[in-house]
């Protein structure tokens, strides 16, 4: 099974932690407001709301919040207006890095993407040029509701169509290809597993591997991409030398 890439990692411990919990929900609530804007506030019809819904209530966002998301997706006015940005950004030894988000101020924050990438040697890069690295694929977490032998769990996955998976701590990770996510979702769920994040992921399709030394540069610039208010998620095409 594929293993969960370290920044990854650093991303969920940071929002775990009390004093993240502020900036996290903040992204949290732009997600859930522009999904209900692209796709309309009902979550049984906009399966990115869903999607959104679900992240936010396992991360521990308060239903009032939520309702408030959905409120402000309802209104039209200008100081409301949310855009989502996909940048590309070349760091040292081939990294590649993909930085997606939600701004209501592009200008202000492409700025600061790029003070904090020059700060590390990196740096935005043409659009569509590193992109082609990466795979868009589903991701769902999942559990099952009732004891079963892994044996018969992973059959069940499988059968599913899911194209890879893992567990973690009881948490089943599943990925599938991304327009048979909704599909894989619904076969889990009549398989008895609940269903309690589903999202998306890009995936490198040829990593870059990179010596001890050089990894933990790598894993700070992350970390601090993930700190800036705008930006929801990172992805890297980084790989750690044996």
């Amino acid at each position: 099974m594929a293993g969960h890439s370290h920044w990854k990692q650093v991303k969920h411990q940071k929002g775990a932690t009390d004093a993240k919990r502020g900036k996290l929900f903040s992204k949290l609530v732009k997600e859930i407001t522009v999904a209900a804007r692209e796709g309309g506030a009902n979550p049984d019809a906009n399966v990115r709301l869903r999607s959104a819904m679900e992240r936010a209530r396992s991360e521990g966002l308060p239903k009032d919040n939520m309702e408030r998301a959905l409120a402000r997706a309802a209104g039209r006015a200008e100081d409301n207006e949310l855009f989502e940005f996909l940048y590309e950004a070349a760091a040292p030894s081939g990294i590649a890095i993909l930085i997606e988000g939600i701004t209501d101020n592009k200008n202000r924050t492409v700025n600061e993407i790029k003070h904090i990438l020059t700060e590390t040697g990196a740096r935005l890069a043409e659009q569509g040029s590193l992109i082609w690295n990466f795979e868009k694929i589903g991701v769902l977490s999942v559990m099952s509701e009732s004891p079963q032998d892994k044996d018969k769990i992973e059959l069940a996955i499988i059968e599913a169509g899911a194209r890879d998976f893992r567990e973690e701590d009881g948490v089943w990770i599943v990925e599938t290809n991304f327009g048979e996510r909704e599909a894989v979702r619904e076969r889990l769920a009549a398989a008895g597993f609940t269903v309690r994040e589903s999202g998306h992921d890009y995936k490198a399709q040829h990593p870059v591997e990179i010596t001890h030394a050089l990894a933990p540069k790598i894993e700070a610039l992350l970390a601090v991409l993930l700190e800036q208010d705008d930006i929801q998620e990172v992805y890297t095409n980084m790989g750690m030398m044996n």
